[in-house]
């Protein structure tokens, strides 16, 4: 056995490199629907087509309908026979829903009954087939179903105009019956007028005849009773009433009188009581001789101090001035009982006063009191009268109103454009079922592309593969037939590498390789067990490849067959080894003993000569670490060719003493559930994979998944691969 030449003795350590955060991308949303539509064209095409065609086939094979449209303006005016105080038909009504009215009106079962009987069209030939089977009375009212079921009637934004819309197979049919139901419409407003002018008519009658018998007995009540009671009046007022309305002013304004001496002479007596000398009573206050004599006082006053401080109490100048003080007080107090006398003589004569005029009111008001008890049954009898008149005179004016104004009133509506006979058929529309088809088939085949990418849990992108399983994406392994020049298509993946060293299979093999040995964390080999969730991901066909791409890069380079219940590496290499790694670890074989070279690029290969039916203790920590130890000093990179994870226990066994892990997926074909399944269980005993690798990946559709993927754009840089 050759050699192994050594070349990769310290792996170069890559430089981690944080990317700047993404920018937002305001259109995401519209190009991943695009990059969707692309990838299912064919599902999107097919029910496109599919939904036009049927939408076209069904609404362009109906039969041809034809539509004739009468235009009618209504009033909307009501016979007014319940409020008496308003005319009998008023102007036009303001309410939003008065039209509306209208339009039920015309709707009716009524009006179509009377279209129905005026055209005779129970026996109608478009009628008759419906109808065949039933009774003429029936039959009549069948068919005003029928003609409302295909009438329509509409009032166009908020004008009073109504257009009447009647669709049939016989244009001249649909013509007549526009312009009929607009007749009968007429008609029925018309009856119904003239029906409640007659009905009122008539009630009115017996009425104003009772009440002009009572009107004329009331009046004449009125009269006797006003002779007999001398209840003679002027300006609705009697003469009593007048007399005593006078006195009654004259009273207040002696009362009032009478309060306010009463007043005066209350405070004054009241300051007096408290102890005063009556100096500081408003009269007293107020008299002019008073205040002369204060003033007097006053000079005095000041005289007699000046004096005080000169000379003895016994001077006769002081005692001069003293005399006179005290006599200028006594025609002070004088004055002051002179003003409360005169305050009480005020008090009596207002009282007096008072009195008479009380007396004049209480004898006025009981004459007054005897023509009020008359009063009262003439007022009830001038009422009664009033009443009957009033009634009387409303409903004479109202039976002339209903007699005249109604019976003489404009039409409450018209047809102002009677319907054209039809020449083009209405129905179908073709123009309108083609836009519905293609609106339709364009909706139908948006949603099945999005149910289709709704349910579809398999692992596509890189961007699929980080968000699902929470990994790295290293590469995308090509699908050798989607990046295959001529004839490379018919050379095998295992010898694409060999062949085509410059392709991009072999470049996203050097990507692998590149994360493997990005940092050594021991002396001896890097070891990288390459594992999937399931069977035919495509795991072997890769292992094989980066082996050989490793190789042929100068790294010594083992790959050793691992997966030892279904070995695939010899076989696929086209030999057949007698002994291998089951029996390395067990029976203690030598390693150069098993080792097969590979000539084509000088990778060693480390296979498995017979499957095994149980592997469980194969992998156990002590038979790993002899043979790790034993690839130590001779190898760079050793590759294991796990078991699937998901399937084998002993694959996970052997994977959580190797130094990194690589899961493989096979692009649109492995369910993210499964590859999280896989996970779960390697996660359970700490073995986190370094990354994710597609495999089987179809370059020409990836560029379909737009954004989605990171070689969505690898035929731009095509120009580095040959």
């Amino acid at each position: 056995m050759n050699d192994l030449v050594p070349v990769l003795r310290e792996p170069v350590v890559a430089r981690r490199i944080t990317a700047p955060p993404p920018t937002v991308d305001r259109v995401d949303g519209l190009r991943r629907a695009m990059a969707a539509l692309r990838r299912r064209w064919w599902l999107a095409l097919i029910m496109f087509v599919g939904v036009l065609f049927i939408v076209l086939v069904t609404g362009l094979t109906r039969s041809k309908l034809y539509t004739a449209t009468a235009n009618m303006v209504v009033n909307s005016r009501e016979l007014n026979v319940s409020e008496k105080d308003k005319d009998v038909l008023p102007g036009l009504s303001t309410a939003e829903n008065a039209a509306d009215t209208e339009v039920q009106i015309m709707r009716s079962m009524a009006v179509a009954e009377g279209t129905v009987k005026a055209l005779n069209l129970a026996y109608n030939a478009l009628f008759a087939k419906k109808l065949e089977t039933l009774t003429p009375p029936v039959r009549q009212t069948a068919a005003a179903a029928i003609l409302a079921s295909n009438l329509k009637v509409d009032r166009p934004g908020q004008s009073n105009v109504v257009s009447i819309a009647y669709t049939a197979a016989d244009p001249m049919l649909a013509k007549s019956i526009a312009d009929e139901v607009g007749q009968q419409y007429l008609a029925v407003k018309g009856q119904s007028r003239h029906a409640a002018v007659q009905n009122v008519d008539q009630g009115l009658g017996d009425e104003l005849d009772r009440l002009r018998g009572q009107l004329e007995q009331a009046e004449a009540a009125v009269a006797d009773y006003r002779a007999k009671n001398n209840l003679f009046a002027t300006q609705n007022t009697t003469f009593t009433e007048q007399e005593l309305s006078t006195y009654k002013q004259q009273e207040a304004q002696s009362r009032a009188n009478m309060a306010e001496a009463n007043a005066r002479l209350a405070t004054a007596e009241a300051q007096i009581r408290r102890g005063s000398n009556g100096g500081d009573v408003g009269a007293a206050l107020q008299s002019p001789v008073v205040q002369q004599l204060r003033a007097q006082r006053s000079q005095l006053a000041a005289t007699y101090a000046d004096l005080s401080s000169r000379y003895r109490p016994d001077h006769p100048d002081l005692v001069k001035v003293k005399d006179q003080l005290d006599t200028i007080d006594a025609q002070i107090n004088a004055e002051i009982q002179r003003q409360i006398a005169n305050l009480k003589a005020n008090a009596q004569v207002a009282r007096s006063q008072a009195g008479n005029a009380a007396g004049t009111v209480a004898q006025t008001s009981g004459t007054l009191a005897a023509n009020n008890a008359a009063s009262v049954k003439l007022n009830e009898l001038q009422r009664k009268a009033d009443g009957l008149r009033d009634t009387y005179q409303t409903l004479l004016t109202r039976r002339n109103s209903i007699s005249s104004q109604a019976l003489v009133a404009d039409e409450d509506a018209r047809i102002f454009s009677p319907a054209a006979l039809p020449l083009r058929p209405s129905s179908p529309n073709k123009p309108l079922i083609v836009l519905i088809g293609l609106a339709l088939a364009a909706i139908v085949a948006a949603a099945s592309v999005w149910i289709a990418e709704a349910f579809d849990r398999k692992l596509v992108t890189s961007g699929d593969v980080e968000s699902k399983l929470g990994l790295p994406h290293i590469s995308n392994v090509p699908e050798i037939r989607s990046i295959a020049r001529g004839d490379e298509a018919r050379i095998a993946a295992i010898d694409f590498p060999l062949a085509r060293p410059a392709s991009l299979y072999a470049e996203s093999l050097r990507a692998i390789r590149l994360a493997a040995l990005r940092h050594k964390r021991h002396d001896g080999p890097v070891t990288m067990g390459i594992t999937s969730a399931r069977p035919g991901e495509g795991k072997t066909t890769m292992a094989i490849s980066l082996a050989r791409v490793s190789a042929m890069a100068g790294s010594r380079t083992l790959l050793i067959d691992a997966d030892v219940r279904r070995p695939a590496v010899a076989s696929r290499l086209g030999f057949q080894p007698r002994v291998g790694l089951v029996e390395v670890l067990r029976d203690n074989l030598p390693l150069e003993a098993a080792l097969v070279r590979d000539e084509a690029s000088g990778a060693m290969i480390l296979p498995v000569a017979q499957a095994l039916a149980s592997s469980h203790d194969l992998f156990d920590s002590a038979r790993v670490q002899a043979l790790r130890s034993m690839l130590a000093g001779r190898f760079d990179f050793v590759i294991f060719d796990a078991a699937p994870a998901l399937a084998v226990s002993d694959a996970r066994l052997l994977l959580r003493q190797l130094d990194d892990v690589v899961m493989v997926v096979r692009w649109n074909g492995t369910p993210r559930q499964t590859a999280a399944a896989a996970l779960k269980r390697m996660r359970a005993l700490d073995i986190e994979p370094m990354g994710v690798v597609t495999t089987r990946v179809n370059m020409r559709a990836l560029a379909a998944y737009g954004h989605g993927d990171i070689d969505r754009d690898h035929a731009a840089y095509g120009v580095y691969y040959s």
